[in-house]
């Protein structure tokens, strides 16, 4: 299978890693030269640096007739226009985009888009049909991939509250893609410190997922 992976951080870094072991043919593209140079001494393979939203860049990565298009933009309109180019100059087969602002989900579908994926719109439709909204864990799993992304909301009697990522060791099973702290997002590092009703946005597998999930939410009084 040929996966083109277009700009993203840590859950760029995430889906490679996950990919790899699935022995799929990645074509990784990113506009941000230091952070290619870090994909590829990680992963060992070889990154594409250059623009997603240009043409020219995406024909010399060699994106043409993948099966799968995933767009990792923090810009949700680069993420459109992106996935638009590849769909019609490149023939690849489908195409995913994430997007921060929720009013683009359906106005991205009604475009044309594949699939849109947002995890703020998708905790919005679950808590409309989720009577226990404090326990609510949003889970999205992109198909036959098995890529989940999760939300859960940090409370006060976690472990994790209080603590750094770097100190909860979350990086063998999931990916930290952003932390929503007041409405702000903040994307994340290793000494990025967990507050009390932040909003963590993860990126795991399929078999890690209650993992995850039991990490997060354990309390400071379970053993």
């Amino acid at each position: 299978m040929k996966i083109v992976i277009a700009d993203g951080r840590h859950q760029a870094d995430y889906i490679i890693g996950m990919h790899k072991r699935r022995k799929n043919d990645l074509i990784v593209i990113n506009d941000d030269p230091e952070f290619c140079r870090y994909l590829s001494a990680k992963n060992h393979i070889s990154v594409f640096n250059g623009k997603s939203t240009k043409e020219s860049d995406l024909n010399d990565a060699g994106i043409i007739n993948a099966d799968l298009f995933i767009a990792l933009s923090e810009n949700d309109v680069n993420n459109y226009i992106a996935c638009k180019i590849a769909k019609k100059q490149f023939n690849v087969k489908k195409c995913i985009a994430t997007v921060i602002n929720p009013k683009n989900v359906s106005l991205f579908q009604q475009l044309g888009l594949d699939s849109v994926i947002c995890s703020t719109y998708v905790l919005g439709e679950q808590i409309n049909t989720t009577a226990n909204i404090e326990n609510l864990i949003d889970s999205l799993s992109i198909e036959d991939n098995k890529i989940n992304i999760l939300e859960i909301r940090i409370r006060e009697d976690y472990r994790v509250c209080g603590k750094t990522l770097k100190e909860i060791k979350i990086s063998d099973i999931a990916s930290v893609s952003a932390v929503v702290r007041n409405g702000q997002i903040i994307i994340p590092n290793g000494d990025t410190l967990l507050e009390n009703e932040d909003k963590v946005l993860l990126v795991t597998s399929n078999e890690n997922k209650e993992k995850v999930a039991k990490l997060f939410q354990r309390k400071k009084h379970e053993g």
